[in-house]
């Protein structure tokens, strides 16, 4: 505890530290690293190699800020409390792990438990703060401390309280848990995110990391305020990118549709704002408010407003927005180290067909000979009312398949051929810069085999037809564009070819579905990344053969 006094009192071992109550175990104080400032007030933050090449690299002023939001979403879980500095997060005054705790207690009383807990710490930190500002010599370990963290912070007596005032002391319940899910989750999608962003718009594949913070990657997700899909589209900025959002349809949870209508909003924001620390933070507080918030700070350099003492010019969220997105790509370039525990999703591979009259949802399964949630995994954006049978799959809607079930679409949805511009990649090679045509190769194959779409080949190297003859060199990168290399080439997972889908029926078990296929109770568990052994009626598994 660093020195810290220490006397255990009655039978819930409550410990006092200086004057701040705790429960025992639960504080944590100097094995928190707390880096301080950036060197806008006065400490140096330490500088590190950048773990990946990417045109985002970490200034030095929000070293210690983005270490902090690392921290959070990769470091501390659900039962982790982080108390600190509101304007400055980088200061910690402390750590709480009430891990013990929650596994003694529902998750109700736990989450109250939590929430008394912290609301007690905070009052203590509070109270002594206010100590301070009477201008009396610190008193005891924690107003040393106290002292010693916000020294760098200009003024007087005076700045104890103003933390009062102001409430700038903040609790941050760590997010590892939900991180985990969203490394996951990332890569059903990640593949064509990345190629639209690169291959259709010129832009850098690191903006496809947004979604981590916006959404955790979360394609169902709803906002309080109503945004939707893991890019946290709001209704009226959806359908201003020809999204369509209604009581059936709701093309925000689309991935594709969406990280297309994202790519349109950044490169517009870049272009207008002429950064991308600065259109990425546009990306929460809005390309006018960003604007009017540089020319009153009088700076376009994001850095040196969000570390200014003197001036809050964003909110706690628009301040921290571009942080965290740097946080983000620094866990996900080096994901495997800070979440070696996670299995990756494989990337979804489908093919699109145009339906020519409304229909069922479980009509299109039964053609199919799938589930219904299977379909829905390629179908985000179709909403309960469908799923449920309280409505159909309307007309001019661009369902998606599957691409392992083309033949069978082919042959069942009502004879429509699929589009091939929105096949995605399940085992992405690198994308080269140009590529030699093979014999019996068109622009069609080319297009499915790297996942460029065919109007991008075909523009790019200025044909009309899809014809070509082996031997041709075609460009599949725009020249001024940089290659990119799709994070599933340096993974290795089971090939869904080894796999098979099953529905768990009514009056299965887990072990009798385990003895059905002839594979070990934690190979199937590995296979589908359960932590138990129950299953539901309707259930799809993958079982490994």
């Amino acid at each position: 505890m660093g020195g810290w006094v220490r006397h255990v009192v009655s039978r819930k071992n409550i410990l006092i530290v200086g004057a701040l109550v705790f429960t025992q175990a639960c504080w944590i104080s100097d094995s928190v690293a707390n880096p301080g400032f950036g060197a806008s007030v006065g400490l140096k933050a330490s500088v590190r190699e950048s773990a990946f090449d990417s045109p985002f690299t970490v200034p030095e002023q929000l070293r210690a800020r983005v270490d902090f939001w690392k921290d959070i979403f990769a470091k501390y879980g659900s039962t982790q409390t982080v108390i600190h500095h509101r304007d400055f997060p980088q200061i910690v005054f402390g750590v709480l792990d009430l891990s013990a705790e929650s596994g003694q207690m529902s998750s109700v009383a736990f989450e109250a438990y939590k929430e008394s807990v912290q609301k007690r710490t905070v009052e203590d930190i509070k109270s002594q703060l206010l100590e301070l500002a009477t201008g009396s010599a610190p008193r005891g370990p924690f107003q040393v401390k106290l002292v010693g963290l916000l020294k760098d912070i200009p003024g007087d007596e005076s700045k104890y309280k103003r933390v009062v005032d102001e409430d700038l002391v903040r609790t941050q319940t760590g997010i590892r848990e939900r991180y985990a899910e969203a490394i996951r989750r990332a890569w059903k999608y990640l593949p064509i995110m990345e190629q639209i962003f690169v291959s259709e718009y010129g832009l850098p594949k690191e903006l496809t990391r947004i979604p981590f913070i916006e959404s955790s990657f979360d394609y169902t997700a709803y906002s309080s305020v109503g945004a939707a899909g893991i890019w946290q589209f709001m209704p009226r900025t959806a359908r201003a990118h020809r999204m369509l959002v209604g009581r059936y349809v709701d093309e925000r949870r689309d991935p594709i549709k969406a990280t297309r209508a994202a790519a349109e909003y950044l490169r517009s924001a870049y272009n207008s704002l002429g950064s991308w620390p600065l259109a990425i933070t546009s990306y929460n507080h809005g390309v006018g408010g960003v604007r009017s918030k540089t020319r009153k700070a009088g700076t376009t350099d994001l850095p040196t407003i969000i570390e200014d003492f003197n001036e809050r010019y964003f909110g706690f969220a628009s301040t921290n927005f571009y942080p965290e997105f740097l946080a983000a790509l620094e866990i996900f370039a080096d994901h495997k180290r800070y979440f070696p525990e996670v299995r990756e999703e494989p990337p979804l591979r489908v093919v699109t067909y145009p339906v020519q009259k409304s229909v069922s949802a479980h009509q299109i399964a039964s053609r199919l000979g799938i589930s219904t949630e299977d379909l829905k995994e390629a179908n985000y954006a179709l909403l309960d009312p469908v799923w449920k049978g309280r409505a159909s799959i309307p007309a001019g809607y661009n369902l998606r398949v599957p691409a392992d079930l083309q033949d069978r679409g082919d042959r069942r949805l009502a004879g429509t051929a699929a589009s091939s511009d929105v096949v995605t990649v399940a085992q992405a090679p690198t994308l080269p810069a140009t590529y030699t045509v093979k014999r019996g190769e068109d622009v069609a194959a080319i297009s499915k085999k790297f996942g460029v779409p065919t109007a991008t080949i075909l523009r790019i190297n200025g044909l009309s037809s899809g014809r070509v003859k082996s031997g041709t060199s075609l460009q599949l990168i725009e020249s001024e564009r940089r290659e990119v290399k799709s994070a599933t080439t340096s993974t290795t997972r089971e090939s869904s070819s080894t796999r098979v889908r099953y529905t768990v029926r009514r009056g299965d078990t887990f072990g009798a579905i385990c003895k059905k296929f002839g594979v070990s109770v934690e190979a199937l568990k590995r296979a589908n990344h359960l932590s138990g052994t129950t299953v539901k009626t309707g259930q799809t598994l993958l079982v490994p053969r």
